[in-house]
C-alpha cells in the first residue's frame, strides 16, 4: 500500500513540474530574419544630380564589393516622390545576413574600393556639401510565422 501511494505522489509531482514547464513557454509569432540598416538622407536643394551620381559610382561599387565578400547580403536605394526642404528624400538600406556580420570589420575591404583614410574622409567632407545624413536605424526583420 505504502509503495502505490508513494508511486501515485511520485506521479503526481512530474506531472506538476511538466505542466508548469509546458505552460511557461511563450509562442512566437515570428521568427528573427536578417538586419538592415536604414539611413535617411536629405539631399540639398539642386544638388540631386551630384549626390546620384556619387551613388552609381562609389557608393555602388562599394556595396557591391561587400555583398560579394560576403558582409552584405543586399543593398536598396529609395527616392521619395513628395519632397520637401525638412525632411529626409532618399533612404539606404543594406541588408546583413546577422548582427555578426553586421560587426565584422570590413575596413580592409573599404579600402581597397575606397581608399585609404585620407581620401574617406575628404569623400565624407565632399559629401556633406550636397547632403545631410537625418538618421540611421538598425532593425531586424521579422519574419511571420
Amino acid at each position: 500500500m505504502k509503495r502505490t501511494s508513494r508511486g501515485i505522489v511520485w506521479s503526481i509531482l512530474l506531472l506538476l513540474v511538466v505542466s508548469c514547464s509546458v505552460s511557461a513557454q511563450v509562442y512566437r509569432y515570428y521568427r528573427p530574419g536578417t538586419v538592415w540598416t536604414v539611413t535617411a538622407i536629405r539631399m540639398n536643394a539642386g544638388m540631386d544630380q551630384a549626390y546620384l551620381q556619387y551613388l552609381d559610382t562609389q557608393l555602388k561599387k562599394d556595396e557591391e564589393a561587400q555583398v560579394k565578400a560576403g558582409y552584405e547580403k543586399s543593398y536598396k536605394i529609395l527616392r521619395t516622390l513628395d519632397d520637401d526642404a525638412t525632411s529626409w528624400n532618399l533612404l539606404i538600406l543594406r541588408e546583413y545576413p546577422s548582427l555578426a556580420a553586421l560587426e565584422t570589420n570590413a575596413d580592409a575591404l573599404s579600402q581597397q574600393t575606397a581608399g585609404d583614410d585620407q581620401t574617406q574622409m575628404k569623400g565624407y567632407e565632399d559629401r556633406s556639401k550636397i547632403r545631410e545624413v537625418v538618421w540611421t536605424k538598425t532593425a531586424r526583420e521579422f519574419l511571420l510565422k
